[in-house]
């Protein structure tokens, strides 16, 4: 009958605050999630709501200045008699207007002609009242400035970007320009409202002093860091018109500042702006990330942001959620204590169990494991230890016995590829004695074992070459190929014709092939004093042809594999093999090679690096070309098959002899 132990895990569950330490836990992370969150939700749509009435300001002072302007225009056309008309209606308009700081009439050449060529009446306000004057001159053409040119072409007005003007105001400016005309509706010039950039400075720039120093933040870091809030403005082409930084001011663009990783988002931020867009983007500024609030301003072509460090948002959240979090951890630090001094009187029995397990972890089978009285879980596990105990003595002596088993089975596998190996050539050069002929050969098995061979020798002037596929791998295989190279061997002995070779070959491994085990095969013989290479096929990949830089494959006969139809005739082909061209043979080890994605290798790879190799390259170079170019293609994929490949070509003494 099984024993019934009582709950251990219950016991020591009413003592344990594991729950409550989790459960404290996940409430910190929800607490300091909620406040940073909301927080940062909060300060978006402030931040958003200060973009916004920054916006309304600077879009109020602009369209007022553009309204003034169609007021004054219609005015002036009336009073285009003389030019003492204009002045007394600018100057009376100016009045009228205290929100203008200057304004004048930028006249076509010679439309006064007795005031010269040209007449730039222009009204200034200053602290001593309005002065009247005459500002064109020699040096002064302003028929060349960009306010004049491109309000001369607009009926509706336009913004020029900053510029200093040293014979109107002596300020830096932006220009409000448009067409003047007659009641007849002729142009006669461009009338022009100045508004200085101290006045941009004080919506843009002066405004935002005030929030930063309301910013809950503001007593943690300095009034100069550059963790505060400001703005700027930019002219349609990304420079600064207004930025905290004067040394930007109407001399550096906006993209100028893009740099490290994040300058691809900077530079969206700016084709944003530029392109008239509203909206907000996370991205990094002078090296702090920060939120961008950006709009466009009226019809000037400008693009107002505002530069809000996350710091700016987060901060307040961080606060607030560590102030509580600091709350939860004290009293998880006392409810700490308590567990503690719980759980040490209630795991005793383990701290004894745990002595005696690792013992076994050692290696010490026989170790005594503890009595435990009490019968509960505790008790239940230690009986446990102890089957466990006995089955680890158990498995460790089959393991014993079974490694040394695996250990006399891999070194007859070492033997029987030394011995397989030993049977193929791989000793190079293969003909020491002869420089007619380069010749190189080289085998991968995917196993210890594997199917793949090739063969040479020479015998009476000619050159017996061959290589080939058994079909499978391993030991089966191995086995095969032993018998092919041996057949082979002793064919070309006395035989010449690379078909009847195979037709012999094929008809012995079909008799006796039971297991169905066929040879893909390909034989040649090259007659080392004329160059006539004679050929047969049995179902092999075609071999290629290297010459002047370019690679084909040879045309062949692909007739059936060995040992498939023991009547089967061979069909014999030849051709001239002269020094400019090299042979290369392989086996399907080398196409079918496979990557982990599952593409292959392939033919036109293979044609693809044999094409450009150097005219004079060595058949072993060609050899170690293409392992490499493999290896890379396949990368870390297990091999799957065995590769085999041979070279040769005759040598340029050969074409001398």
């Amino acid at each position: 009958m099984e024993k019934k132990y009582s709950s251990f895990s219950r016991r020591l569950i009413q003592r344990v605050t594991l729950t409550v330490l989790v459960i404290m836990a996940i409430i910190s992370v929800l607490v300091f999630y909620v406040s940073v969150i909301g927080i940062l939700m909060f300060n978006q749509v402030h931040y958003s709501d200060i973009m916004n009435n920054a916006k309304e300001k600077m879009t109020s002072m602009m369209n007022k200045v553009e309204v003034s302007s169609d007021n004054i225009v219609d005015e002036l056309t009336w009073h285009l008699s003389t030019p003492e008309q204009v002045f007394s209606t600018i100057e009376y308009e100016l009045n009228t207007n205290q929100h203008l700081y200057g304004a004048g009439v930028s006249f076509i050449p010679n439309y006064y002609p007795q005031e010269g060529l040209l007449f730039e009446p222009y009204a200034l306000r200053s602290k001593n009242g309005i002065t009247l004057r005459d500002i064109s001159s020699d040096t002064h053409d302003y028929t060349k400035a960009e306010w004049y040119l491109q309000g001369i072409e607009s009926s509706k007005g336009v913004w020029s970007n900053p510029y200093f003007d040293p014979d109107g105001g002596g300020d830096i400016l932006c220009t409000f320009s448009r067409q003047l005309l007659t009641p007849e509706g002729k142009v006669v010039g461009v009338f022009g409202i100045d508004m200085t950039l101290e006045e941009l400075y004080t919506i843009v720039v002066d405004n935002f002093k005030k929030e930063n120093e309301k910013s809950p933040i503001h007593s943690f870091i300095p009034k100069d860091s550059k963790y505060q809030i400001y703005s700027f403005i930019i002219a349609p082409d990304g420079t600064y018109i207004v930025h905290p930084d004067m040394n930007r001011t109407l001399i550096t663009n906006f993209d100028n500042f893009a740099t490290g990783k994040d300058s691809v988002q900077y530079r969206r931020l700016g084709a944003a702006m530029k392109a008239g867009k509203t909206g907000d983007m996370n991205v990094t500024v002078d090296g702090i990330h920060s939120v961008v609030y950006y709009a466009p301003l009226l019809n000037s072509g400008w693009s107002m942001g505002v530069v809000v460090p996350r710091n700016s948002m987060l901060i307040p959240g961080y606060i607030i959620s560590s102030i509580i979090i600091i709350l939860i951890l004290l009293g998880l630090f006392i409810i700490f204590l308590i567990c503690h001094t719980t759980i040490q009187r209630t795991t005793k029995p383990l701290i004894q169990l745990t002595k005696s397990t690792e013992e076994v972890a050692r290696g010490e089978f026989n170790a005594i494991l503890p009595e435990i009285k009490t019968n509960d879980e505790i008790r239940h596990l230690r009986d446990s230890f102890d089957n466990m105990q006995k089955s680890l003595s158990l498995y460790v002596k089959e393991l014993t016995e079974t490694t040394a088993q695996k250990a006399s089975m891999e070194n007859e596998l070492d033997v029987a590829r030394k011995i397989q190996m030993a049977m193929l050539p791989m000793k190079w050069p293969a003909f020491p004695e002869r420089n007619d002929i380069d010749i190189y050969g080289s085998v991968t098995p995917a196993k210890a074992v594997g199917g793949d061979l090739y063969d040479i020798h020479i015998q009476n002037g000619k050159l017996y070459f061959c290589i080939g596929d058994v079909a499978g791998k391993g030991v089966p295989a191995s086995l095969v190929m032993s018998t092919v190279i041996s057949t082979f061997h002793t064919l070309s002995a006395f035989e010449d014709n690379p078909a009847r070779i195979i037709s012999s070959m094929s008809s012995s491994l079909a008799e006796r092939n039971g297991n169905m085990i066929f040879v893909t095969f390909f034989a040649g013989v090259l007659d080392l004093s004329t160059g006539e290479l004679l050929f047969s096929n049995a179902g092999h990949n075609a071999p290629m042809i290297i010459s002047g830089g370019k690679a084909e494959m040879l045309k062949i006969d692909p007739n059936v594999p060995m040992g498939i139809e023991p009547d089967w005739k061979y069909s014999m082909q030849k051709m001239t093999l002269s020094p400019d061209m090299m042979l290369f043979l392989y086996t399907d080890g080398l196409t079918e090679a496979t990557r982990n994605d599952g593409k292959m290798f392939e033919e036109e790879r293979v044609l693809k690096h044999l094409s450009g190799v150097d005219d004079g390259i060595s058949a072993q170079n060609i050899i170690t070309h293409m392992l490499k170019a493999v290896n890379k293609f396949v990368g870390n994929a297990e091999q799957s098959d065995d590769l085999t490949m041979l070279t040769l070509r005759l040598t340029k003494e050969y074409k001398s002899k």
